[in-house]
């Protein structure tokens, strides 16, 4: 029986594509580049996932309000919503769904499933987790931005329900503040396999 293929997407999201609040640098090109294979293969991916910041304005994590980071993907906004031309891939694709993290102004979550004390925290993670678990036979790839932050925490996360032979990274669709040194070292470590897909002109 041929695995159910699942792409997980982290945070393709306007404030982290250069020109917005919290640019990562290659962010364009890496989700250009993504949007160029779904919309080549749209049926490429048994399901997607797409995991999206949504803060209120007021969020723990920004700077005014003692946090690390520039405000950014406020809900609602422009800066919150999906980078235009893969959100156009996303729409024409199979079995697309989409999954809000952060938005209690208390609590940051770099990961889908903020996955605490054995239990998965964000309701948006547990039922992606139950999703992709239940089944026997499975892969899943991984990828989107930031790949040092919220990709890197999600793959963390991730391997407390998958064995590290069940998932796989995109280097090319992923774009990373550190250059992707940090995420490149944790798979080196953890023997996850991470590689880039070439799409042929």
């Amino acid at each position: 029986m041929e695995p159910k293929v699942y792409l997980v997407i982290v945070d393709p999201q306007n404030d982290f594509i250069e020109g917005g609040a919290l640019a990562v640098s290659g962010a364009q090109k890496a989700m250009d580049e993504l949007a160029q294979l779904l919309n080549e293969v749209p049926t490429l991916f048994s399901k997607i996932f797409v995991t999206q910041d949504s803060h209120p304005i007021d969020h723990c994590s920004f700077i005014e309000n003692g946090g690390t980071w520039p405000r950014h993907c406020v809900e609602n906004t422009f800066g919150a919503e999906i980078y235009p031309p893969l959100k156009a891939a996303l729409d024409k694709a199979f079995n697309v769904e989409y999954c809000k993290k952060g938005e209690d102004k208390e609590h940051d979550q770099y990961s889908i499933f903020d996955f605490q004390d054995s239990e998965i925290k964000n309701k948006y993670g547990k039922k992606m987790c139950e999703e992709i678990t239940n089944r026997t036979n499975f892969i899943v790839f991984l990828t989107g931005i930031a790949g040092d932050v919220c990709v890197l925490n999600t793959l963390k996360d991730f391997l407390n329900f998958v064995n590290n032979d069940q998932i796989f990274v995109y280097r090319n669709f992923t774009a990373s503040l550190d250059g992707c040194k940090k995420l490149d070292s944790f798979c080196h470590e953890n023997s996850v396999k991470m590689f880039n897909f070439e799409i042929i002109q």
